[in-house]
């Protein structure tokens, strides 16, 4: 697993690093808070990224929102404070898991399983909600389409007291004639009526 630890002081960095060794993994780059990590995580994803802090400051709390907004790969957050709500702002900014305190190798590798698997499950549910919102609005457009042919449809009736069918059929020859959808015939002949009336 490719680690990337950003880190807020090297005896964190140090502590962190070994604590990861101990558990199995292996710290392929490591980042001081104050650097562009948002970036580069973004440019060049890790398979995990390991933030240890004293406590997430507002400036933490922010880069975690702005890496949301990509993301790219599970987050945990060590905090070696543990103070109220630290958890509880850390996931809602961003994070995947927040560990408090001090923590043993032993336990560090289920935290990252749980990172792993609320990463993932997180991936899953946007796209799920991605694709609802396409549903949405592509229904959302058929539904605007089909009450503008029912409009033109009803103009048709209306000046030419042609009967529904008749109306319809004649404004499928004209989009069949000048290859235009049928929606857009509607709305031209809306647009026609508004001119002349």
């Amino acid at each position: 697993m490719n680690i990337t630890l950003v880190y807020e002081s090297h005896e964190q960095q140090n502590a962190t690093a070994l604590l990861l060794v101990d558990a199995g993994f292996t710290v392929n780059q490591a980042f001081p808070l104050s650097s562009q990590w948002v970036h580069t995580s973004q440019q060049q994803p890790p398979d995990m990224l390991v933030i240890v802090v004293t406590r997430p400051t507002s400036d933490v709390l922010q880069q975690l929102k702005n890496l949301r907004e990509q993301p790219v790969c599970p987050v945990i957050v060590i905090a070696y404070r543990a103070e109220a709500d630290v958890t509880r702002s850390t996931i809602l900014a961003g994070a995947d898991t927040c560990i408090t305190g001090r923590i043993s190798a032993d336990r560090i590798q289920s935290f990252i399983e749980v990172a792993c698997i609320r990463f993932e499950l997180t991936q899953g549910m946007q796209k799920t909600i991605h694709d609802l919102k396409e549903q949405i609005e592509s229904l959302e457009s058929r539904l605007n389409e089909r009450r503008d042919i029912d409009r033109a449809k009803g103009l048709l009736m209306s000046l030419h007291k042609m009967s529904e069918d008749d109306a319809f059929n004649a404004m499928r020859r004209m989009a069949m004639d000048t290859g235009n959808k049928l929606g857009d015939i509607a709305r031209n002949l809306i647009s026609m009526s508004k001119v002349l009336n």
